[in-house]
């Protein structure tokens, strides 16, 4: 019992022995690097898929209860970028407790133990919000990047792959908690409780939080075949252009090599063998390069013109 509680999981697990009258349960905090700084669990709903979790384990008998704080971890999306952090203060959760097991008429040591994963799923809700909130944001950064012709590049990519790591680390933590039939079946539950509508308000925020983690999931499938579809068209831009410019620039190489040739031939030519056949050859590339490359750009500016008719609100 006591390897498994000092322990700690790669996610959640929980255990029982004695035909279930021990039990042990694993548990997380979930919370924003803002909040550790400020020493404890405030409510901090700054957008970002950063998150700083804390695994608790709690093995509770009928009339006793230990618990084991995990060192933090900070993760960035899926990946952990610093680890073997000194757990907040416990004292405001602690506080919490001590008052829910009055209003609540705790009985044993497993009621105390479901309170005190009461408190640690009230994170779960603020972290998920924050990951909406990034979301947001990334999809207005995207359309602000699109209406300024600014090109796709590998950030936008970057902190989507960091939402995505993020929402599916915490649906993986959560997963273990949400146990089936806990609803119907008090014996079902994390601890040997005797508060059965304390049980179903922690199943009940876990059941919330993986609801809202599924839509979130929705919402990043649609925002990666967003910014596909924007690359797509930054690409298509680039390569238009490109084609562009290769038309305008073709005139430049096509006329003088017409010319060229044409004085080239072996027959007589104006001012053959003269200097002022020289002179004409040149004014004929350079007169006849001009107006082809006028033509040129007056009708891209007509395509461009008619393009932006046909893409216009009004239209």
């Amino acid at each position: 019992m006591l390897d498994d509680l000092l322990t700690p999981d790669e996610i959640p697990e929980s255990r029982s022995w004695h035909d279930g009258t021990v039990r042990l349960a694993s548990s997380f905090a979930v919370y924003a690097p803002e909040a550790r700084a400020r020493g404890g669990f405030d409510p901090v709903f700054a957008p970002s898929a950063d998150a700083i979790y804390e695994a608790v384990e709690l093995l509770a008998g009928e009339d006793w209860l230990i618990t084991h704080w995990h060192d933090a971890c900070h993760y960035r999306g899926a990946d952990r970028i610093e680890g073997n952090l000194p757990p907040v203060s416990r004292q405001p959760l602690m506080n919490a407790v001590a008052k829910r097991w009055i209003a609540c008429g705790g009985r044993n040591a497993g009621d105390l133990g479901v309170f005190a994963m009461h408190e640690l799923a009230l994170t779960y809700a603020l972290t998920h919000r924050r990951f909406h909130a990034a979301l947001e944001r990334w999809e207005l950064d995207l359309y602000g990047a699109a209406d300024s012709d600014s090109e796709m590049t590998d950030d936008y990519e970057g902190r989507l792959r960091d939402l995505w790591g993020a929402h599916a680390r915490l649906r993986d933590w959560l997963n273990p908690l949400n146990l089936p039939g806990l609803h119907t079946d008090l014996n079902k539950a994390w601890l040997p409780a005797t508060n059965h509508k304390e049980v179903i308000a922690v199943d009940d925020r876990v059941d919330e939080a993986l609801s809202h983690l599924s839509k979130l999931g929705e919402m990043l499938r649609n925002s990666f075949q967003l910014l596909h579809i924007r690359k797509s068209e930054a690409q298509r831009e680039r390569t238009e252009a490109l084609q562009r410019r290769a038309e305008i620039l073709a005139p430049i190489f096509l006329v003088p090599t017409l010319i060229v040739g044409f004085y080239g031939a072996n027959t007589w030519v104006p001012g053959e063998q003269r200097h002022w056949g020289f002179m004409v050859m040149v004014g004929a590339m350079l007169v006849l390069t001009t107006i082809v490359m006028v033509m040129l750009l007056s009708a891209h500016r007509r395509g461009l013109d008619r393009t932006a008719r046909r893409d216009s609100p009004e239209r």
